[in-house]
């Protein structure tokens, strides 16, 4: 019970520390100040003297902050891990592909741009924005492959930063860091007990009203019967890896606890760098005497008006008796003496030309240094301007945002470092996660960052367009290339933003089936007309050897005929013969005409 105490006494003192810091550089004050005056709380409350006075506000702060932070989230961002020493093909390189797309499955998850979102909003005001990544163990998922705890994501505001050593920019090279919010006490106690608090120091975590400390007014202000304590989360280095415990009041709910981690899980990025401060300096800071100056002067002038158009009435009491209403149509009586005039109206004095020249002059400027001209913020544009021109001139109006852009890719690039850490340490059992392919298209795959926590790993951060002039940029070189054909209706779809074809999915599929069925209807034709060709070549050569036997069958035939037409040898031996040598020979039987035919020829043949 002791160390419980002593523990939560230094933590409680390390933050009051911190907290005392805060309100000597005077963060508390300003950083409330800077809050109303982008929210339009812009005039001090109002008294009996200046409660009829006009108080017009013309937000320039929120103007100029709004275009500011969606310059800086005017990309798309992707973290891509490559896996050092290693080829495609190779395990390493396999798991750092992997690891790129869960980064991107994560930031869908986690509600990445809405964080960044948040957080640049809180870095334009007040100079900083903290990001807090933790382990949640309370949630599970999964249907075949189960699994507990999940990692998310969190900004925490600067009034609840305490680093231990505030000068040091670098928030990996903080001693400590402390974290603060406000908790229903019942809540305190649960967790309390779920880490084995026993119920004597349970007892002592009571409500408190401790929210001055807050800064913000809406902070402050809690729901009468609240029973909140405020609860501080403390990480700090132990032999290079991270600790962390949690203090409520005088007591420690949660013990000294290992993250196994090197990395704290915090990244601080300043809007604009204050030197030997881990704080940075917004846009607030600077543009409130602008901002009080405009809206004064067009109060002013609003004045003005109102005291010419409705004038004070001058009246001697003595001859006007009723109090004028300023009703229309009003009849005053004046019993005065006849020839003079006791109720008259005073003539206000005359609203200087130059006023409303000032104040736009004052915008003007005020934009012009602050790099949301009237070219980085879209307005008087040309119309016959092409995206290109339009872009070109953005893109020159927006350099003096470029310092901003670079430091929110470094703290994306510490943030990634962050996950990958997450990843290797605690994602330890195989988790079906759903990813996607190079073509957009989702699959399942079985993950286990701990398997791949020897594995070294580069991590690049690679930057898109995004914004609607990009696209505007983008379909115009698809259109060309598109109108040039050098690239298919299926391709033009492909690569066309999804915003501006919308159900570009559909038509896409509808396309690729149309061509699929081209295809096949190609391929059948293509079939039967090789089938033709092969039919007719199968029909003429069996024509050419029909010609072919034909003619052999005739030249056989008329060579049989020449043979039987051609005389045998002994025909002229016969005819040497006598006449009725040759009559007796005629009678003879066929037989005996053979028989006296081969007895001749045998004694003609030479021996």
């Amino acid at each position: 019970m002791d160390n419980n105490l002593e523990l939560a006494s230094t933590v409680q003192n390390q933050y009051k520390d911190g907290l005392a810091y805060k309100k000597q550089q005077g963060y508390l004050d300003n950083w409330a100040e800077y809050e109303r005056m982008r929210a339009g709380d812009q005039w001090p409350r109002a008294t009996n003297r200046t409660k009829d006075l006009p108080r017009p506000v013309f937000n320039v702060i929120d103007q100029i902050q709004g275009h500011k932070v969606s310059s800086v989230m005017n990309e798309n961002i992707k973290m891509i891990y490559t896996a050092t020493e290693s080829e495609e093909g190779e395990p390493e390189f396999d798991a750092a592909d992997t690891f790129t797309r869960f980064a991107d499955a994560t930031w869908e998850r986690i509600k990445q741009d809405d964080l960044n979102e948040e957080a640049l909003d809180s870095a334009s005001n007040v100079g900083t924005c903290i990001w807090h990544y933790y382990w949640d163990a309370h949630k599970s998922g999964g249907n075949k492959l189960k699994y507990q705890g999940e990692m998310c994501g969190e900004i925490i505001d600067p009034v609840n930063f305490f680093p231990g050593n505030p000068q040091q920019r670098l928030v990996q090279k903080q001693p400590y860091i402390i974290i603060t919010h406000r908790d229903e006490v019942s809540n305190v106690r649960e967790v309390a007990k779920g880490n084995g608090v026993s119920e004597e120091l349970i007892a002592l975590t009571n409500p408190d009203s401790d929210t001055q400390d807050q800064a913000y007014d809406k902070a402050k202000d809690e729901i009468t019967g609240s029973k909140k304590i405020t609860v501080l989360t403390k990480y700090y280095k132990k032999d290079g890896i991270i600790f962390f415990t949690k203090v409520a009041g005088n007591v420690v709910i949660q013990p000294e606890t290992s993250t196994l981690k090197k990395l704290y899980p915090l990244e601080v990025m300043q809007w604009k760098r204050r030197k030997m401060s881990i704080f940075g300096i917004g846009d607030t800071e600077g543009l409130i005497p602008n901002q009080k100056s405009i809206n004064f002067l067009i109060a002013m002038q609003i004045l003005s008006v109102q005291n010419t158009a409705w004038p004070r009435m001058l009246t001697k009491k003595e001859f006007i008796r009723q109090t004028p209403t300023n009703t229309p149509g009003e009849i005053l009586v004046d019993s005065g003496p006849p020839g003079t005039w006791n109720a008259q109206y005073m003539q206000p004095g005359t609203m200087s030309p130059q006023a409303q020249t000032l104040v736009d002059n004052i915008m003007t400027y005020t934009k012009e240094v602050s790099g949301a001209n009237e070219s980085a913020m879209g307005e008087q544009i040309g119309s016959d301007l092409n995206a290109s021109a339009i872009m070109m001139l953005q893109k020159a109006a927006g350099i003096p945002i470029e310092s901003v852009k670079r430091r929110f890719y470094q703290s994306m690039e510490n943030i990634g470092r962050i996950w990958e850490e997450f990843w290797k340490v605690y994602y330890n059992t195989n988790r079906a996660v759903t990813l996607k392919d190079d073509n957009e298209e989702s699959y399942t795959e079985t993950f286990n960052g701990a398997e791949h926590k020897d594995t070294e790993m580069a991590l690049k951060i690679d930057i898109g367009p995004s914004s609607s002039y990009s696209e505007t940029l983008m379909m115009s070189s698809l259109d060309k290339l598109f109108d040039m054909q050098q690239i298919s209706l299926e391709q033009y779809l492909k690569y066309s933003p999804r915003n501006v074809i919308p159900f570009k999915d559909r038509l896409l599929k509808e396309v690729q089936e149309q061509t699929e069925q081209q295809q096949m209807m190609e391929q059948e034709q293509t079939q039967m007309q090789e089938q033709q060709g092969l039919e007719m070549e199968q029909q003429q050569t069996d024509e050419l050897q029909r010609q072919q036997d034909e003619q052999m069958k005739q030249e056989l035939q008329a060579k049989e005929e020449e043979e039987a037409n051609k005389p045998h040898a002994f025909d002229q031996v016969l005819a040497t013969w006598p006449k009725h040598e040759q009559d007796q020979f005629r009678k003879l039987s066929p037989q005996e005409q053979q028989a006296i035919m081969e007895q001749v020829m045998a004694e003609q043949t030479p021996q």
